[in-house]
Parts: structure tokens; sequence; C-alpha cells
């Protein structure tokens, strides 16, 4: 491994997507190291990997990205990680700016404002999205509740709990509003 090479851990579940952005990171000039579940991005940085960046997958497969973040926050504290995730939720990014992600995007994304969030600090005015339309109750509902399932530990009891509604009810909502 080149030193002048910033390299880089990408960890993905999507076959086509983790190959597309490890030739697209690659022909840009990093050191890419890729993996598809939790256990391989630890196996990649128990082999001595210490990535300057990370893209990381917030869900992958059923593996958590914020493990796979805490993994290599553990051993390169420096690392600069980017959590992408098709799922984006306002209970999810701060969880995972709280536990060191630089920055939280959903997907689709281009590789341009990819790269640019791992580099700086300083979003792209072009990047901010002006809502169209006014987020539904619904989806705030639905933040809160996984605001609160993070603050439970994913425990469904003690979260339908804090929430003072029955447990079939909350499972039934985390139903209805599934990905």
């Amino acid at each position: 491994m080149s030193s002048d090479r910033p390299n880089i851990l990408i960890v993905e579940d999507d076959l086509g997507f983790r190959e597309t952005l490890s030739l697209e990171f690659g022909d840009r000039g990093y050191d890419v190291r890729v993996g598809g579940s939790l256990a391989e991005a630890e196996a990649i940085l128990a082999g001595g990997f210490r990535p300057r960046f990370g893209v990381l997958d917030l869900r992958i497969g059923t593996d958590d990205g914020l493990q796979v973040l805490e993994s290599t926050l553990a051993v390169a504290p420096q690392a600069r990680c980017v959590m992408l995730t098709g799922y984006a939720s306002l209970a999810t990014a701060v969880q995972a700016v709280k536990l060191g992600a630089v920055n939280y995007l959903a997907k689709p994304c281009t590789i341009k404002k990819l790269e640019r969030a791992l580099w700086t600090d300083e979003p792209d005015p072009k990047d901010v999205a002006v809502p169209e339309s006014r987020e539904s109750l619904a989806r705030h509902e639905r933040e809160y509740i996984e605001y609160v399932l993070l603050q439970c530990d994913g425990n469904i009891s003690k979260a339908a709990r804090w929430l003072g509604i029955h447990r079939q009810s909350l499972q039934r909502k985390l139903r209805k509003f599934s990905p």
C-alpha cells in the first residue's frame, strides 16, 4: 500500500453498488478495501488495515452499520467515515454522528457528493435540498419511534412502556412502516 494514496474502507451489502464504489474510488486514486458484512469489515481491520476514510452502509444485511463505524474508529480514530442509507431517519443520523461519523447521506447520492462529504465538514450549498412538500405526521412518528427504540437498545417492551402504548400496538406500527 502506497503511503501517498488515501485508503478507504467500503462496507456495503449490495454487491453491485459495492463494486461500483470500489471502482470509482480506485479510479480516483484510493487504495480500496471492501466488505459486505460486519464480519468481513472486522477481518479487514484485524488484518492491520487502518483506513483514512470509510463509506459504511447503515444496514448491511442483518448487520448494523453503526457497529462497523464503532469498530473502524476503535482501530483508526482519525478515520473520516460517512454513513450511507436507503432508510434515512433523524434518529439514526443523530446516532451515527454521536458515534463519530462525519456525515450521513441518503442513497442514491453521486460519487462527487460522497467524496466531498469524506474530505470536508462544510456541505456544498447545492447539496442542501429544499423539501418540495412537508413531511407527513406518519414520517415524524416513525422517526420518533426509531429514536425511542435506540434509547431502549431495541427492546420493544421497554420502548412501548416509554411511549405509553401496548407492545402489540408498537409492533403493528413497526410492521406498517417497515422499509
